[in-house]
């Protein structure tokens, strides 16, 4: 197991997964990069803050083994990914619709209180919802519009998927041509949501998102700028992107190993796909090398797609091609 856990962490480090520091650790690394001068023992500074990165020694690699690191960290780092952006996207639309409104509490005195609640986004990106007047948050929100939103990939069971955190500020809407616009879209999204036309309820929307904090599992955290966000789309992928993926594993995961094999250059016994989007797929992989373990790897399209049968196509031709590996 022990090392099982070092291949797992070596290689995470050394694929494309985005594992941006906390700015905990980001100032620790500037601290170690100033501490020339500092008296602290060398056994202090193995103490110090790691993040995600384990505190085992690493396992010692023959010459080959190194190369094939080397080599796949290249490999990974060059493979195409969608923009952080448009995962946050594909992320609240993929999701199942409802999110935990946090909000600064009236009734306790301004400490924060999260509240399960029903969303959909309008054109732009913006979410907005519809908040009957009986409910503590809408009293919140009335009093102070400063909210964040969080949404959880449509897959959450833990640390490991996808959640997204919007922050910004949320008002009553009265313009009633365009709460006639995003009624006709809530109940596209919530079709059992009859309630919308109760004389109680009322639509509220947020009109900025002044952060954006993404989470895309252990170790795949960043920011998101509003205007980027704006910006995104969600991968067209993303509807079918689900079964595509379970077929592949049912039923072809033998040629998965050899796509690893193939493109990647690394020795593979076990290969599940987690996820595909229009630029390729991410794999978990059980790789032969430095003691053997698990761990993710970016398999590339060779072309951008954006149908469900050009997903099949280049499938086929990636198959093709590995199947010699």
């Amino acid at each position: 197991m022990k090392r099982l856990s070092i291949l797992v962490t070596t290689l995470a480090i050394a694929n494309g997964l985005r594992m941006l520091p906390s700015n905990a650790i980001i100032k620790n690394n500037i601290r170690c990069l100033t501490s020339s001068t500092s008296l602290r023992s060398q056994a202090e500074e193995k103490k110090k803050d790691t993040g995600h990165m384990s505190n085992m020694e690493a396992p010692k690699m023959t010459p080959e083994e190194e190369k094939l690191i080397a080599n796949f960290r290249e490999h990974q780092s060059k493979a195409p990914r969608l923009s952080m952006a448009t995962e946050v996207r594909t992320l609240i639309d993929q999701s199942i619709g409802y999110g935990v409104l946090s909000t600064n509490s009236f009734e306790y005195g301004g400490y924060p209180t999260g509240s399960v609640v029903g969303f959909e986004l309008d054109d732009e990106g913006y979410p907005f919802f519809v908040f009957s007047t009986m409910s503590a948050h809408t009293k919140d929100v009335l009093k102070d519009g400063k909210v964040s939103l969080t949404v959880m990939a449509n897959d959450f069971k833990g640390a490991a998927e996808g959640r997204v955190v919007l922050i910004g500020n949320a008002v009553k809407l009265f313009d009633d041509e365009k709460r006639a616009k995003l009624r006709e879209k809530y109940l596209k999204r919530h079709k059992d949501a009859y309630w919308i036309d109760f004389g109680d309820f009322s639509y509220f929307t947020m009109t900025s998102i002044e952060a954006i904090r993404y989470i895309g599992g252990f170790a795949m955290a960043g920011g998101v700028t509003s205007q980027d966000y704006l910006n995104a789309r969600p991968d067209p992928i993303a509807p079918f992107a689900a079964p595509i993926a379970k077929h592949m594993n049912d039923d072809h995961s033998d040629s998965t190993i050899a796509m690893i094999k193939h493109y990647v250059g690394l020795p593979c016994t076990e290969a599940q796909i987690t996820s595909i989007d229009s630029l390729g797929m991410t794999v978990k992989a059980k790789l032969e090398i430095a003691g053997g373990g698990y761990t993710k790897v970016r398999l590339p399209f060779p072309k951008a797609v954006t149908e469900r049968k050009g997903v099949k196509e280049v499938l086929v031709e990636m198959t093709q091609a590995s199947s010699q590996a």
